[in-house]
């Protein structure tokens, strides 16, 4: 999510490039940036696909064969018209055989070519977005008939009069509106079709992503696209089929103006629905720049040209945030509402944390609020708390909308050209432009190129990707991939990759838009089993609950465990404590078809570094409780979860096998009625960090799970953490709430009564505990036990719980070592 320095930069090769723009020879062996080199018209960019001509089995329309139209009406893009001018008519006939150009067009659609009519065989773009809506019209009222005329007057009735329909038109209700994304051409096309539907009443929606498998030119600007459905989200009863047809066609003129989408069943119904064209983009988003005082100006363009180390054929032109986004498919706008921060009243403070950060973007914000929509603040500020080493950062992740909020840092790393660049303030522009882009692409939910395992969970509500170290992308770090910047930006053609881009412009709305799903959930979550592995690398990791059945009680607290092997035929070394302290560790939870949640340990401990041989086959093991997290419970209601843990190790990021667990229903009215207050942060770290005497509350809700639901595994939790405590003196900070007189108290140790409680859940029934509390979790409380009954003089005590862990191992078929490092202790007594 931060964009951090590397360990040692790269030189760029001394060289000077000349290149021409706008007819001008500019040298860029200076400092100064070129101004005059201009954004490419959209058709001039290699990049770019006008359109498609019609194959060898295209049918061309036989009422265009001898037209002599007028050009000026021609659009090749829906709401366009054709760049020009294409003076006419042109003289007859077309050449023999008729040119076919198939797939991209080399720049504009051609203008006046002497010798032959326009191509009559050419389709111009599609790509944008349609919609459809289907109101709701009242049945008419057919008149009463006229009564038939009385001798006698009949007497009226003393009723109020009905009141008077409103005068005015009708105004249809629409039911059902249906948004298709049609992706095929202009920038990067990805060949997807994506249809979101969206009922009123009883609402409902849906979300299918189609794959192109045909695209036909079937006449001037008569085109026809054939996908598959190969993605559902939501009600599917919605979007009934496996096939989609978009098709699009002249309307008065040359244009585009009739379109058409229909779904074809396995069966062979259809079921065709009339579009309107909206937009040539994919949604509309909105981005505010603003700086704090102190900080450099805000880079918001760059120059390609401006430095030689780009590809041969990538044009030199002057692009901005603005123009990477659109030609990513979104229109974009920049708010006008600019500010800068003061930092007058900051003293001698002048770095920024991410809560500072958050605070601001609430205060300077002109469009802050705390509820999904498109749009972003993109702040340029001096310096980040941990100081020059974090370039950029999306820091949004507090509250409850996250990634509405990123930050570049103008006096960090990015700053600092290799020696002996030849124009260092093109590649410091450079290198602030790519971070901003790269921190923006973070609150579109895109994760580093690198890392997109790290938000695999096994749930199902997105296409999984596999790690790229190599992407030529905005959300890569240069100076990650192999040969360093100076390869990485020889080969970037300053766009997002294809995987990314299929993410941002189809994936249902609500895992892209700022402020709706969380940072680094629903994006790239699916990891089928057979690929839960990762296929390379020198490690294996695993995640394993050490029990019979994958299946908890309600309110049982989940342990799992970590093993890391090494599965290389050499001896590797690894921190000691990778897989305990919480900092190199993200885990998931997802429970099905719900959100993901990322869990975070609730301490993270910096330990000395211990390296740690592992021979071929050698693992390291970790134990956590998954069940509470820093934001909450991740694990709090009955149903199937999904769960996946990911490990960096220097750089390399190895993912676990998918892991599915069930909570069972509550099976008595006392664990329902317990479970509102049990379910609570205080609680959860009370079982986390095995008790928490200053936690009250949490304590007495405790003793209610051991009195009241006894026959569940988590009193056995709810005990331990109420007893463990009494086996030492536990500090405690006591003060008045002004915070002046503080002081350290110690709670002093009660042996006997905590010692009787701890017997009772981890000696007297050992199956049933090592299976709720995890081998790992289990041994360590057996071995706290027995040293603080040695400490308290009880050796036979001491000896009688090392034995019983000894026993319990062997049943359990626990490692060998850990086995003979108990039967040690035993026998060292």
């Amino acid at each position: 999510m931060a964009v951090k320095t590397p360990a040692s930069g790269t030189k760029t090769p001394d060289s000077t490039l000349k290149k021409k723009s706008q007819g001008k020879q500019i040298d860029l062996d200076t400092d100064n940036l070129a101004h005059d080199v201009v954004l490419l018209h959209d058709e001039e960019h290699p990049d770019y696909l006008d359109g498609i001509y019609a194959d060898e089995e295209g049918q061309l329309d036989p009422d265009l064969e001898d037209a002599d139209p007028d050009l000026e009406a021609l659009t090749p893009v829906p709401g366009g018209p054709l760049p020009g001018p294409l003076p006419g008519p042109f003289p007859n006939p077309l050449p023999d055989p008729r040119p076919r150009i198939p797939g991209r067009l080399p720049g504009r659609v051609p203008g006046r070519i002497p010798g032959w009519r326009p191509p009559l065989n050419f389709c111009s773009a599609v790509s944008g977005t349609y919609s459809y809506s289907s109101p709701f019209r009242p049945t008419p009222i057919r008149p009463l008939p006229q009564p038939l005329p009385h001798r006698f007057p009949l007497p009226v009735p003393s009723v109020p009069a009905r009141p008077a329909r409103p005068a005015g038109p009708f105004i249809p209700l629409p039911l059902i509106s249906i948004k298709v994304r049609v992706d095929v051409d202009r920038f990067f096309p990805q060949n997807r079709i994506s249809i979101e539907v969206n009922r009123r009443f009883p609402f409902s929606s849906a979300h299918a992503i189609a794959e192109v498998t045909n695209d036909r030119c079937l006449g001037w600007n008569k085109r026809r696209v054939e996908g598959n459905i190969t993605y559902r989200d939501g009600n599917s009863s919605l979007i009934q089929g496996d096939r989609v047809i978009f098709e699009a066609a002249r309307g008065v003129g040359f244009g585009y103006g009739d379109f058409k989408l229909t779904l074809i069943t396995a069966g062979g119904s259809r079921r065709s629905y009339n579009l309107n064209f909206d937009s040539q983009h994919f949604d509309e988003v909105e981005f505010e720049v603003d700086r704090v005082s102190n900080a450099a100006a805000p880079t918001t363009t760059y120059d390609i040209g401006s430095h030689h180390n780009r590809p041969a054929n990538l044009p030199a032109e002057n692009i901005s945030l603005q123009t990477v986004y659109e030609r990513a498919g979104f229109g974009v706008s920049m708010s006008p509402n600019t500010s800068v921060i003061p930092t007058s009243g900051a003293g001698g403070n002048s770095t920024w944390s991410d809560a500072e950060m958050h605070n601001a973007m609430v205060t300077y914000w002109s469009r802050f609020q705390n509820r999904p929509q498109w749009a972003l603040w993109v702040l340029f500020a001096k310096r980040h708390d941990q100081g020059r080493g974090l370039g950029g950062v999306m820091f949004d992740d507090i509250g409850a909308n996250h990634r509405q909020g990123t930050a570049i840092f103008t006096d960090s790393f990015i700053q600092d050209a290799p020696a002996g660049d030849p124009n260092a303030a093109a590649w410091r522009q450079r290198m602030v432009f790519w971070t901003a882009v790269h921190e923006m692409g973070h609150a579109f939910n895109l994760a580093h190129s690198w890392q997109k395992s790290l938000s695999h969970n096994g749930g199902d509500p997105w296409i999984p990707l596999a790690n790229n170290n190599e992407a030529r992308t905005f959300m890569s770090y240069p100076f990650r991939v192999a040969g360093g910047e100076n390869a990485f930006f020889s080969d970037f053609r300053f766009r997002f990759m294809d995987e990314e881009l299929t993410f941002m412009r189809h994936a249902p709305r609500r895992f892209v838009q700022m402020g709706n799903e969380d940072w680094f959930h629903n994006h790239n979550l699916e990891q089928d089993e057979q690929h839960s592995h990762t296929t390379e690398g020198n490690f294996n990791l695993e995640i394993r609950p050490n029990r019979s059945e994958n299946s908890y009680q309600f309110l049982e607290p989940v342990s799992l465990e970590l093993k890391l092997s090494n599965k290389t035929d050499q001896a590797l070394e690894v921190d000691h404590d990778l897989l305990e302290d919480g900092r190199h560790i993200a885990l998931f939870v997802q429970r099905k078809e719900g959100k993901t949640r990322k869990w975070r340990a609730l301490s993270s401990h910096c330990h000395e570094t211990k390296a740690e041989t592992l021979n071929p086959g050698d693992a390291i093991y970790g134990s956590h409780l998954i069940s509470a997290s820093t934001d909450g419970w991740t694990i709090d209601e009955p149903g199937f979860y999904n769960v996946q843990a990911v490990v960096d190790i220097d750089g390399e990021i190895v993912s676990s096998n998918v892991l599915k667990i069930f909570v069972n229903p509550p099976v008595s009215k006392e664990e329902s009625r317990l479970a509102p207050d049990y379910f609570t942060e205080d609680v959860g770290r009370a079982l986390s960090f095995a008790g928490a005497p200053s936690l009250d509350q949490a304590n007495d809700v405790l003793r209610d799970v051991v009195a009241r639901c006894a026959k569940n595994p988590a009193a056995r939790h709810a005990d331990l953490a109420l007893s463990a405590p009494m086996l030492r003196d536990f500090k405690v900070l006591n003060g008045a709430a002004d915070k002046v007189d503080l002081g350290i108290t110690s709670i002093k140790a009660k042996i006997d009564q905590g010692s009787k409680s701890q017997i009772a859940a981890l000696v007297n029934d050992p199956d049933n505990a090592a299976d709720t509390l995890g081998h790992i979790r289990y041994y360590g409380m057996l071995d706290q036990l027995a040293t603080a009954l040695s400490s308290a003089g009880d050796e036979r005590g001491s000896n009688r719980v090392l034995k019983s862990a000894v026993s319990s191992m062997k049943t359990r078929k626990v490692l060998g070592s850990v086995i003979k490092s108990a039967e040690k202790k035993i026998s060292g007594k």
